[in-house]
């Protein structure tokens, strides 16, 4: 017979998993997670059960163990969210349901996203900032749609993260980010106050007057903006946080958090230790796979900083630009008695670092200081290899931007 201490046990094990069950079969569910150590994890919800909660985040299945767990909220789902806020709003408003629709798209929701944005164009047919949106959530639905077979392809109620392409074989350059998404992510990165090379198109200033005339700072005379140097522009760009309009700004070269990365950090420690033969350079235990097919190109240098930038577990993130020397990439690298987050024990790994006063260490934690807090979310699309067997049933379902 059960005792009573055992049915409150199983009776507060079940509301608990009840909580976590998604709200309709299918629907992707977002969970926010803090663990003990006053850590957040948030991402989608993929299993539960009494022993580990396991969330995909940035297209990486992260387990975390239920006894490192503080607490779990469990969001809306992406429809629900969406009405609530909706709701909030007079149909009149303007700004705000254009800055709802931004929302939606921020969060890849495409779908609600354009709905909101064609119930505006309806209602403002002369509005330029609805309609240059419009184009960008348009161009996401069909990038999204074309490489989504269609039994795989998202509903309206789902919050999608970055898929995984599954390997059989070595990746190569065609499944690196392109030079659009390069450029964008220089965008995102940029410091202005390093005066880098940047150009906008008479058309995206033209754009940036319709759709912003009546922000106060924005300046009125439109050829005196167009005499700045490209980096003012830019700067402005940001005030307004005209985000539509970043991927049409060229920019010429890397931020200084870049520079570093590219020509310490990732020539020196990633490309001669963590993309080696035998660890991530390879079929490697956990599925990361980090490029080293012609290593200085742009394409081979961002799109792995754009991989390390994406994953974290449970332990913490690869790259973590608040705290950089509790970055997993360096805490990896370090004596296993020595580091706060100790590599795994897996055959072949050996350290890099005795310990963070390492000279190498230290440089590298100045290298991910450059880098901007936090990290900004580009909004490009992008589907990180993993090899075929670290694949599960869920993996198929895990579409999205």
């Amino acid at each position: 017979m059960m005792r009573a201490s055992d049915f409150r046990a199983w009776l507060t094990l079940a509301c608990i998993l009840v909580v976590l069950m998604p709200a309709s079969p299918g629907w992707a569910r977002e969970a926010v997670v803090t663990t003990l150590d006053g850590r957040t994890l948030s991402g989608e919800l993929v299993t539960q059960d009494e022993v580990t909660v396991t969330l995909l985040i940035s297209g990486i299945k992260t387990p975390i163990p239920r006894r490192s767990i503080q607490d779990i909220q469990l969001m809306a789902a992406p429809q629900e969210q969406y009405r609530q806020m909706r709701a909030e709003l007079e149909d009149s408003d303007l700004d705000g349901r254009y800055r709802l629709a931004y929302t939606m798209y921020e969060k890849k929701w495409f779908d609600l996203a354009m709905s909101e944005l064609r119930s505006l164009e309806q209602a403002f047919p002369g509005s330029d900032k609805v309609r240059s949106l419009q184009t960008v959530v348009q161009s996401r639905l069909d990038r999204q749609r074309e490489s989504t077979p269609n039994e795989a392809r998202p509903r309206t109620d789902t919050h999608s993260q970055d898929p995984v392409t599954v390997m059989t074989q070595t990746p190569g350059a065609e499944q690196l980010l392109t030079k659009e998404q390069i450029n964008l992510i220089r965008v995102y990165e940029a410091d202005v106050d390093a005066q880098p090379r940047v150009t906008l198109r008479p058309d995206t200033i033209e754009k940036l007057f319709e759709t912003y005339a009546s922000d106060d700072r924005l300046v009125k005379d439109q050829r005196a903006f167009r005499k700045m140097p490209g980096y003012e522009q830019l700067g402005v760009l940001f005030q307004l946080q005209a985000r539509e309009l970043y991927g049409e700004v060229v920019i010429q070269q890397d931020s200084p958090g870049i520079r570093g990365f590219r020509s310490r950090l990732h020539q020196r420690y990633v490309l001669n230790y963590c993309a080696t033969t035998g660890c991530h350079g390879d079929k490697s235990p956990g599925g990361l796979f980090l490029f080293r097919v012609q290593p200085n190109r742009d394409e081979t240098v961002y799109t792995n900083f754009y991989i390390l930038n994406r994953i974290q577990n449970s332990q913490g993130a690869v790259i973590d630009r608040d705290n950089p020397s509790r970055s997993l990439l360096l805490q990896y690298g370090l004596k296993r008695d020595a580091a706060a987050t100790p590599h795994p024990d897996v055959p072949g790994w050996r350290s890099q670092f005795v310990n963070e006063q390492d000279v190498r260490f230290e440089q590298y934690v100045e290298v991910i200081n450059q880098l901007w807090k936090p990290a900004p979310e580009y909004g490009i699309s992008y589907r990180p290899p993993v090899w075929e067997d670290e694949k599960t049933d869920e993996d198929t379902d895990t579409v999205g931007e």
